[in-house]
C-alpha cells in the first residue's frame, strides 16, 4: 500500500475527473488523502468512497471579477500549503498530485518537494485561454502574459504533468512548455459509473415521444452556450409538445438564464436545477434523458475543450448534439454526434427536431459513438496513470 496525497480547488463529490483518479488508486490498494473545498460548517475530515477528504471550508467564488477569482484561489492556496505540509510530516507521501485550476496551486507542495516528494501537475484547463474567454482580455494583455508565465513555472516545478488530450497538449507546448514533461490522460467517463441501462421497457419501445428529455449538466457560463439552447427550444416549442430541457449545474450565468426562461415563458419546458450534484445523484438523472447537448460558444478557450459531459453522454448511450470544434472533431466523426455551428439557433433547433422525430437517427449515433469507447476507455487509460504514479514512486 502506498500513501498518496492530492490537492484540488474543487468540491470532491461533484468532480468526476479527480474522483476517477483518486478512487482508481484506492481500488488497487493505495491510501489517498485529498485536500479539497468543503462547505461551511461541514466536518473537516470525511471518508468518501475510500478516499480521505481533508476539507478546507472556503466558499468557491462565482462571479465576473478576475481579481476576486485570484483572491479565492489564494485563500485556498494558503490553507492547502499548511495542510499538505502538516500531513506530509506525518505520512511522508512519495507522490503528491495537484489538479488545476489554478496552475500555481502546485506550489503548495514546496515543503514536501524539498523533503523528497515527487509532484504531478494535472493540467485540467488552459488558464490563459480561459481568462481571455471569460474576461475578454487580448492575448498580449499583461495579465494573460503573467498567467502564461505562471503556467510555465508551475509545469517546470512539477516532476511530471498530465494533459487531457492531443490539442490540449499542443496548446500547452505553444506556450513554451516541454512536450516530454507530459503524458496524455483523456478526461474519460468511468464506465463502472457511467454505463447505459441494459434493459428497455416495453413502454419505451412502443412510445417514441411520450416525453423527450434533452439534458445539459456541468458549469453554467456564457462560454457554454446555454442561451443558444434555450432560444432553440423556444423556436420549436410549438412543434415539440413532448420536449423538456433540463439544465443541471451552477455557475456565473445561471441567474441570467433563469431570467431568460421566465421572459420567454418557458418554465413548463425548461427546468434549471441550480447547484452541482454528486455523481451518485447525477447519473440516474442523466439516464432519464433521451439526448445530451453541448452547445459551446467557440472562442480561444472552448476550441481546445473535449467536454467531459460529451464523453459521459456517450458512455451512457445518449445521442448528443454539440458545437462543431476542431478538438471534438479530432475524436468524433459526423456520424457519431450531431454537429451544429457555434451560436446558430436555427441549426441547433433543426438538430433537436431531427432527434426528436427520428428514433433511428438516435440509435445510429449511439452505435457509431460506441467506436470511441472501444478505443478510448478508462480501463485502458488508468494503466497509463498507474505507470506514471509507480514510475515516480520507484524513481
Amino acid at each position: 500500500m502506498t500513501r498518496i496525497c492530492m490537492i484540488a480547488y474543487t468540491h470532491y463529490p461533484t468532480d468526476s475527473r479527480v474522483r476517477r483518479e483518486a478512487e482508481s488508486l484506492v481500488a488497487r490498494g493505495d491510501e489517498v488523502d485529498f485536500i479539497c473545498l468543503g462547505e461551511k460548517k461541514s466536518s473537516k475530515q470525511e471518508l468518501f468512497h475510500g478516499v480521505h477528504l481533508e476539507k478546507i471550508n472556503h466558499s468557491r467564488y462565482r462571479g465576473s471579477s478576475a481579481l476576486s477569482y485570484l483572491m479565492a484561489y489564494f485563500r485556498f492556496f494558503v490553507s492547502a500549503f499548511f495542510r499538505v505540509a502538516g500531513l506530509y510530516i506525518k505520512k511522508r507521501y512519495p507522490v503528491i498530485q495537484v489538479h488545476t485550476m489554478p496552475d500555481f496551486m502546485v506550489f503548495t507542495t514546496l515543503i514536501p518537494k524539498m523533503m523528497g516528494a515527487k509532484i504531478i501537475l494535472d493540467v485540467h484547463d488552459l488558464m490563459p485561454e480561459l481568462y481571455q474567454s471569460k474576461f475578454g482580455y487580448a492575448n498580449n494583455h499583461p495579465l494573460i502574459r503573467v498567467i502564461t508565465w505562471v503556467e510555465k513555472a508551475s509545469i517546470k516545478f512539477a516532476h511530471r504533468a498530465i494533459a487531457v488530450h492531443e490539442p490540449h497538449l499542443d496548446a500547452l507546448c505553444s506556450h513554451g512548455n516541454p512536450r516530454d514533461k507530459f503524458i496524455q490522460l483523456l478526461n474519460l467517463a468511468d464506465e463502472q459509473v457511467f454505463k447505459p441501462d441494459e434493459s428497455v421497457s416495453e413502454d419505451e419501445e412502443e412510445t417514441d415521444l411520450e416525453n423527450f428529455k434533452l439534458v445539459y449538466h456541468g458549469t453554467v457560463a456564457l462560454r457554454n452556450g446555454l442561451e443558444t439552447a434555450i432560444q432553440a427550444v423556444n423556436l420549436i416549442k410549438d412543434e415539440t409538445p413532448h420536449l423538456k430541457f433540463e439544465i443541471i449545474g451552477d455557475g456565473d450565468d445561471i441567474d441570467r438564464l433563469i431570467g431568460l426562461v421566465e421572459t420567454l415563458e418557458l418554465e413548463d419546458l425548461v427546468h434549471i436545477s441550480k447547484g452541482m450534484v454528486p455523481l451518485e445523484e447525477l447519473v440516474p438523472r442523466l439516464k432519464q434523458a433521451d439526448a445530451g447537448i453541448v452547445p459551446l460558444v467557440l472562442d480561444e478557450f472552448t476550441q481546445y475543450m473535449l467536454p467531459v459531459k460529451l464523453l459521459e453522454y456517450v458512455a451512457l448511450g445518449k445521442p448528443t448534439i454539440c458545437t462543431r470544434t476542431k478538438t471534438i472533431e479530432a475524436y468524433f466523426t459526423d456520424d457519431m454526434v450531431l454537429y451544429f455551428s457555434s451560436g446558430n439557433i436555427q441549426e441547433l433547433a433543426d438538430c433537436i427536431l431531427d432527434l426528436y422525430h427520428h428514433r433511428d437517427k438516435r440509435e445510429a449515433l449511439i452505435n457509431k459513438a460506441n467506436n470511441f469507447i472501444k478505443i478510448y476507455n478508462w480501463n485502458h487509460q488508468k494503466q497509463n496513470y498507474y505507470t506514471l504514479v509507480d514510475g515516480l514512486i520507484g524513481g
